[in-house]
C-alpha cells in the first residue's frame, strides 16, 4: 500500500472510539425543584431514589435521601451529573386531585341549583354527593398517573463511529451514528 493510504487508514482508526462532545446539564430543573422538595431520581442504572433536594443547579443535584438515619454508617445523600439521571419525578399530593375532582363535581349541581326557585329541593345533599364522588375520581386518577415527571435526561450519549475497510479489492469507509 502506498504511504497516503496507509496514513488514511490509520486517521480513521484513531476516530473510531470518537464521540460527540455533549455538555449536558440540568437546565430547567432549578426552576422545578426547590431544595426541601421530595423528589424520585432515577439514575443511569434504573433505580429509584427518593428523597429531599439539599441541592439543584444546572451541574449537580444533590438528595438526601435518610439511611443514616437508620444506620449512621450509611451515607445520606448522593450527588447526581447530568449524565447520571434518566428522569427525575416530582410526586403530587393526592388532596390535590380530591380537590379538583370535588369542585368538578360540584359545578352541575350549582348550575342546576341556580335555574330552579325551589330552595328545599335537596341541591345540598345532592351537591355533596356529587362533589364526594368527583372527589374519589380525583384521588383515582392523580394515583393512576403518578408523579410528574420534570426532567428527562439522556443517559445514552451520541456517538459517532468510522471504521476502515481495506482488502485488495476494497477501500473505504463505514460509518455509524448513534442518537
Amino acid at each position: 500500500m502506498s504511504r497516503n493510504l496507509w496514513l488514511a487508514a490509520f486517521c480513521l482508526a484513531a476516530a473510531v472510539p470518537a464521540h460527540a462532545q455533549v455538555q449536558p446539564d440540568f437546565y430547567n430543573l432549578p426552576d422545578k425543584v426547590k431544595p426541601g422538595q421530595t423528589i424520585i431520581v432515577i439514575d443511569e442504572r434504573g433505580a429509584e431514589i427518593k428523597g429531599k433536594v439539599e441541592e439543584v443547579s444546572g451541574s449537580k443535584l444533590v438528595l438526601n435521601y435518610g439511611h443514616g438515619a437508620i444506620d449512621p454508617s450509611l451515607p445520606t445523600s448522593r450527588t447526581f451529573a447530568p449524565g447520571e439521571v434518566q428522569k427525575v419525578l416530582k410526586p403530587g399530593h393526592l388532596w390535590d386531585g380530591a380537590v379538583k375532582g370535588a369542585v368538578i363535581g360540584v359545578i352541575p349541581i350549582i348550575v342546576l341549583a341556580a335555574s330552579e326557585d325551589c330552595f328545599d329541593c335537596g341541591w345540598g345533599q345532592a351537591a355533596v354527593t356529587t362533589g364526594l364522588i368527583g372527589a374519589g375520581i380525583g384521588v383515582g386518577i392523580d394515583a393512576l398517573f403518578g408523579p410528574k415527571t420534570v426532567y428527562r435526561g439522556n443517559v445514552r450519549a451520541s456517538r459517532v463511529s468510522l471504521t476502515p475497510i481495506l482488502g485488495r479489492e476494497r477501500k473505504g469507509v463505514a460509518a455509524s451514528i448513534r442518537f
